[in-house]
């Protein structure tokens, strides 16, 4: 019996977004205790070291997207993509995943007093990501996280490629 119960359960993606040092992994890692966590800053790993290379980013998430598709065709939930996830733009391949594996997706952020609070975060992060880095990002952030507005929203080769018609 406990099998149809486990099959009938609901299968969720949440997509984690804050800035470094916002309290997102400590989240993701809570909201993912019974499944899978995936993280880009994993494939920077090496030897219990972090060695970030920028020229390597989109392999990352590439990477991560892969580890999240593989978990899906095994029906692991709940997933948990841990990522900054500043633009829309950034979740809505994972979002597609999920309509595609019949995965409910939500998006989730740290709740901390100093979520944007630039010199605490810079001081926080577990990474070293400068002050400078983070207020880019802080300007940078899509404040709608909706479902309808990841879906709707462009990858910035797409209106690239728009621009040049």
């Amino acid at each position: 019996m406990n099998w149809y119960k486990k099959s009938k359960k609901a299968k969720v993606l949440f997509l984690t977004r804050g800035f470094p040092g916002s309290g997102k992994s400590t989240l993701a890692n809570e909201l993912g205790k019974d499944g899978l966590v995936v993280s880009s800053d994993d494939y920077f790993m090496e030897n219990g070291q972090y060695n970030f290379d920028l020229d390597k980013l989109r392999d990352a998430h590439t990477w991560a997207q892969q580890k999240i598709e593989e978990g899906m065709k095994q029906g692991i939930s709940p997933i948990v993509a841990d990522n900054t996830n500043v633009k829309a733009w950034e979740m809505k391949p994972l979002v597609l995943l999920a309509l595609k594996y019949g995965y409910r997706a939500e998006v989730k952020e740290p709740n901390t007093p100093w979520k944007l609070d630039a010199e605490e975060l810079a001081k926080r992060n577990k990474h070293g990501v400068p002050l400078e880095v983070i207020e880019e990002k802080i300007k940078e952030w899509d404040t709608d996280a909706s479902l309808e507005h990841i879906l709707q929203s462009k990858m910035p080769w797409e209106e690239e490629d728009n621009e040049l018609v």
